[in-house]
This record gives structure tokens, C-alpha cells and sequence, in this order.
């Protein structure tokens, strides 16, 4: 069987120095151990150029070092994608090509000419016409998006073929498996023996397989739950593939037209046309609220002048500010934390304040006035009971996601 194993690890540029820290020690710098441990393993490697920096400024330079020389190995092949990791179909294509950009740049900075990504990874796997052609532009060879996006429905893209975009030419399509990937995720495969039942006990792989998680299930959110990668390097049957490779490995093509989608996107959301329901979601005020003060900022700047003194530390700011992990933590998908809400919203106030004489006044306070309104809101949720009973109905509609990510052994709990 050949398994491509598609790994995205990342941390936002609000997060602290101590988990950094942390998540280096249990998933990051084993991960790199393990690789050099079984140099017949492969994986497919997203790291976001901002969690890059973070690992350089707390010190872990050994670990920047080892991906560079496993990734000169061919055991780790990089992806392109997106600085700070906001969700791309969500922003404006100038803002979507330049932190493009920012990203290549960065990762080439640490990582040196090694760097060469041939396929590219869409924060949350969030997908839309537009991202595709964008990456197209920049010059990627393929993308990867959830399985969910080929018509829809879960367990639908064969395997025995790869795909390209319509209307893109010779751009390629991966799509994720869902539901092996939702185990490993959820810590339902700790082991190769788990790992197997799992595979039999869905319809057999008749081409590749090809998983999709956070790196960080390796170790962080799951203590142990490394053995599995181990037990899988070193076994015979089993032969760890990156995914450019699998063009060569399987030749047949079939063009497509991927949906609107993300990889925690399901069935009933596709259907009530909402692709994005964890950054987007027309029932949640909250969401509404972060992108009114997402826009503010992004027309702030834009109306500022070039010269404009404040401006250099509003485009850093705003960059950052545009993370995903505000949206996400306000979802209630099950994912609820009040204190990344507030972060998030205080990094998009500091970019507007940047400006401060190059906007007016009133700009200044509009933004001021949306994070307070955001932060009052969410403090309700949590008080009132709002955000326990939607997430609650969450867990209820969509039983898939059987837990929430772990943190040192303990379930998430909300944080006011």
C-alpha cells in the first residue's frame, strides 16, 4: 500500500512563548527524530512560515535544521502556503497572493534553497475557485483540499487516478481521505494494529491512500499516538510515499471542479451552502462582528497613504491579525476560547491605531468599538450558557468528531 501522509503544523503569531515551547518538546523535535531514526519514511510537510519564526526566536533551531536536512534526505517534501494562516477564500486576492509570497520568502530564508515546494496547502484546506487560481498564477504544481470537495459527499474520489483543476491546465488535485485521517485525529489509531482495523473496515484501497492532519496529533495532542508513524516506517507492507510522487506512481488523470469546502466542512453544511462554517457561519453574530473589524482594518490600510509613518507596522500587524484562529476558537464548532478571541481582535485594533493621522478619528474608534462589542459578546456566550449548549448541539449533529484535541493529556475547556 502506498501511504501519502500529509502533516500541517503550525502555531498562530499570538501564540505564547511556553507553548511553543511545549509542543516543541512533544511533537515537533520527536517528529524530527523519528524521521531520522527510519530513513525509508516519507511524509508531506506543511509549516507555516510564521510558526518557522516562533521556533527560531524560543530557541528551536536544531529543529529548523533537522526538516532542512530530512527535506535534503527526500524524506520530508515541503508545501507552499500562507504566512499566518488566515482562510484564503475569506480575504482579498492582493491580501491572498501576498502572504503567498510572505510565506515563500520566509521559509527560504530559514530553510535555504531546500525549500522548493511543488504543491501547495490552503489554511483549513478551504477551497474556492479563486484560491486555485491563484496558486495556479504563483506557479505551484498542485493543491491539496478535503475529499469532501469532489462532489460534496464523504468516500467519493477513487484512488487510482489524480486529478487536475478545470480550466487550469496541468494543475493537479489531492483530495484527503476523511474518515482514516478523523481517527488519527481523534486518537482513534494510536498504533499500527488500530490503523489496520481501521482500513478494513472501510472498502479497500485500491490506489493510494492519502491522510491529512495536524502534525501536532503526533505526540501533543495525542501522547503516544507517534507509534503509529514507527510501527508504519518500518513495516514492509507499507510503503510511505510523498505526494508529488504519486503523479509517476499513478498516471491516469481525471479533470475535476472542486467545491467550495473545507477538511471540517460536512454533509448537511455543503448543503445549506456553507463551505466554511468554523470562519463563516451566517448563525454565529461573533463571526459576523471579527469580519466587520477584519474589513475596517483592511480598508484602513488601504485608504492610508504609501508614506504614511504607522503604515509598515499596520501591514505586519494586519497580516498577523488576519490568523484564523479567532474565527475558529469562536465557532463553538465545538472550538470555544475567549482569550484567542480576544487576541485576535486586539491585533486588528492595533493595525488600525497604527494609522493613527493617516485615518480619521473616527476610524480609530469604530475599530475600538467592534472589539468591544466582540469581546462583550463572547464573555455572554460564556457566562449565559450560549457557547456550551452550541457546541453541545454541534457534538449532537456531527458525532464524527468524537472528543476535542487534547493539550498535555487534558480535553480543551473554554477560557473566559
Amino acid at each position: 500500500m502506498y501511504w501519502a501522509n500529509f502533516l500541517h503544523i503550525y502555531q498562530p503569531p499570538t501564540q505564547t512563548d511556553e507553548i511553543v515551547d511545549k509542543v516543541t518538546r512533544e511533537c515537533y523535535r520527536p517528529l524530527v527524530e523519528l524521521l531520522q531514526a527510519h530513513p525509508h519514511g516519507r511524509i508531506t510537510l506543511n509549516i507555516n512560515a510564521c510558526l518557522t519564526e516562533l521556533l527560531d526566536k524560543c530557541g528551536h533551531g536544531d529543529v529548523i535544521e533537522g526538516l532542512k536536512v530530512l527535506a535534503e534526505r527526500g524524506q520530508i517534501e515541503f508545501t507552499g502556503s500562507v504566512k499566518y494562516h488566515p482562510i484564503l477564500p475569506l480575504i482579498p486576492r492582493a491580501e491572498m497572493e501576498r502572504q503567498i509570497r510572505l510565506n515563500e520568502d520566509t521559509n527560504r530564508h530559514y530553510f535555504g534553497e531546500v525549500y522548493q515546494p511543488a504543491g501547495f496547502f490552503p489554511p483549513e484546506m478551504c477551497y474556492s475557485k479563486a484560491v486555485a487560481e491563484a496558486v495556479h498564477r504563483v506557479g505551484y504544481r498542485w493543491i491539496i483540499v478535503d475529499e469532501i470537495a469532489y462532489n460534496g459527499q464523504l468516500g467519493a474520489p477513487p484512488t487510482e487516478r489524480c486529478f487536475t483543476v478545470s480550466g487550469l491546465g496541468p494543475l493537479g488535485v489531492f483530495f484527503k481521505e476523511r474518515r482514516l485521517s478523523a481517527g488519527i485525529t481523534y486518537g482513534s489509531c494510536p498504533d499500527l494494529k488500530t490503523f489496520r482495523r481501521f482500513l478494513a473496515e472501510a472498502p479497500p484501497v485500491e490506489g493510494y491512500l492519502l491522510t491529512g492532519t495536524d502534525g501536532e496529533v503526533y505526540g501533543h495532542h495525542r501522547p503516544g499516538q507517534e507509534r503509529l508513524l514507527e510501527e508504519a516506517f518500518g513495516d514492509a507492507q507499507i510503503t510511505t510515499v510523498t505526494i508529488s510522487e504519486l503523479f509517476d506512481l499513478f498516471p491516469a488523470r481525471e479533470e475535476v471542479e472542486p467545491l467550495e469546502s473545507s477538511w471540517s466542512t460536512w454533509e448537511d453544511e455543503m448543503d445549506q451552502g456553507v463551505p466554511y462554517p468554523q470562519w463563516l457561519d451566517p448563525s454565529n453574530p461573533i463571526h459576523e462582528l471579527q469580519w466587520q473589524l477584519a474589513r475596517l482594518a483592511l480598508e484602513a490600510l488601504d485608504a492610508s497613504a504609501d508614506e504614511s509613518p504607522g503604515r509598515p507596522q499596520a501591514r505586519r500587524l494586519l497580516d498577523e491579525g488576519l490568523h484564523s484562529c479567532q474565527w475558529w476558537w469562536a465557532s463553538c464548532r465545538p472550538w470555544w476560547d475567549t482569550g484567542m478571541v480576544d487576541r485576535g481582535a486586539a491585533l486588528l485594533v492595533e493595525a488600525v491605531k497604527a494609522l493613527e493621522g493617516a485615518v480619521a478619528p473616527t476610524v480609530i474608534g469604530q475599530a475600538e468599538s467592534l472589539k468591544e462589542r466582540i469581546h462583550r459578546t463572547a464573555k455572554a456566550w460564556h457566562d449565559e450558557g450560549e457557547a456550551a449548549q452550541r457546541q453541545q448541539a454541534y457534538r449532537e449533529a456531527h458525532q464524527d468528531v468524537s472528543s476535542l484535541l487534547t493539550f498535555g493529556g487534558d480535553e480543551t475547556t473554554p477560557r473566559a
